[in-house]
């Protein structure tokens, strides 16, 4: 049944300051907790068949989140269900070709999108590398949003700008539903109205007034059709995104829409990760 997708709840939503009002670094790991990240960092628990199961066991050992660093950027992890802390506190790689390929490059003044940047696993490392550019961080989780504004204030981070908003190919309102009640596979459900803001790609972008992108992440849970496709085909040549990395839809497919689009303009499949596909423009 866990495995279900079901709505998520507004409870579940909130943006709670619980512990966010505690400057970074006041819930390092103690001794024993440093121990077994180390070990489990070095080790075949790092992988993803053990990441959850060991850190539960780790955020066991005291009470409250965990301050670590990650890719040189503060991270308050809460051990709660999200795939992305696991990989956060347990592996130094994690993702790390994704951000390599959309780095590969780029210089201090290139701009990126994330959309679905969660807690800021892509977003802080993009704007640290790039300071003088602006990474456009959106996700339709009001609780993403707490975390990730005190995630990089707690980096020092001033070239980062979240919208709150769910991203489809039109302007409404929405649900957002979870799946194995990770708060890392949460996906808009268009079909149940709720206070969900909905808007398309297109308007946030321009709202921000971005003028070219040099990368673009995109991970939202099936919706990336609705949310990429219109603003690729509509967008003058200056912001269509150099570099893509996209979740793939199944293990060597990608989401239909987009793979038609990205032929279209001229995008070539450079390799894909595990869970994502990387596209650069010719």
């Amino acid at each position: 049944m866990k495995n279900k997708w079901r709505i998520l709840s507004k409870g579940e939503q909130t943006a709670s300051i619980e512990n966010l009002h505690i400057d970074f670094g006041n819930f390092a790991p103690n001794s024993i907790q440093k121990f077994l990240i180390y070990i489990g960092q070095h080790s075949f628990l790092k992988r993803g068949l053990f990441r959850y199961r060991y850190s539960k066991i780790i955020f066991s050992l005291k009470k409250g989140p965990l301050d670590v660093y990650f890719k040189k950027c503060a991270f308050r992890i809460f051990g709660e269900n999200n795939l992305i802390e696991y990989g956060i506190l347990l592996d130094p790689k994690y993702n790390s070709l994704d951000l390599k390929f959309l780095l590969e490059g780029s210089n201090l003044d290139s701009n990126f999108v994330d959309l679905g940047s969660n807690i800021g696993l892509y977003s802080q490392p993009l704007a640290l590398a790039s300071p003088n550019g602006i990474v456009l961080s959106i996700d339709a989780n009001p609780l993403m949003k707490s975390r990730l504004l005190f995630n990089y204030k707690a980096t020092a981070i001033t070239n980062i700008r979240f919208v709150l908003s769910a991203v489809s190919n039109k302007i409404g309102t929405g649900s957002l539903k979870i799946r194995k009640n990770d708060n890392a596979i949460v996906a808009l459900d268009e079909n149940i109205k709720s206070d969900v803001k909905i808007n398309t790609l297109e308007n946030i972008i321009s709202d921000n007034n971005i003028k070219n992108i040099y990368g673009l992440k995109i991970d939202i849970e099936g919706h990336e059709d609705k949310a990429l496709v219109p603003f690729l085909l509509n967008a003058n040549e200056s912001l269509l995104p150099k570099k893509i990395v996209i979740e793939k839809f199944s293990k060597n497919t990608d989401y239909p829409e987009c793979t038609l689009a990205f032929k279209k303009l001229n995008y070539k499949l450079v390799s894909r990760s595990k869970n994502n596909s990387f596209y650069e423009k010719n």
